[in-house]
């Protein structure tokens, strides 16, 4: 699956730096497509020490919903992306739905 738009730059909601290399990214499926919601955006570091359990990478209910203190526009998400950085925008490694 690709990604419908790419967003220019990504800031992680929970420590507010840019993402540079990789991280965890909001999405709703469309199609064969995903929308990013980069207001939802966690870098892996984040990811893996504040909002996933202890080591884990996140999931998707731990960066929307009801008890996620990054609740936002990404509250609409259906699936979390796990999201390089390239010189040519964003691959996507692997979703969780």
């Amino acid at each position: 699956m690709e990604l419908e738009s790419t967003p220019e730059s990504l800031t992680c909601t929970e420590c507010g730096e840019e993402l540079s290399d990789q991280g965890y990214l909001p999405a709703v499926e469309r199609d064969d497509d995903y929308e990013p919601l980069p207001d939802g955006a966690i870098c892996g570091a984040c990811g893996f020490n504040e909002v996933g359990f202890a080591g884990c990478a996140p999931e998707l209910d731990d960066v929307v919903g009801s008890d996620s203190d990054l609740a936002s526009d990404a509250d609409q998400a259906d699936a979390l992306l796990h999201v390089r950085i390239t010189e040519d925008g964003l691959d996507v490694l692997s979703a969780k739905e």
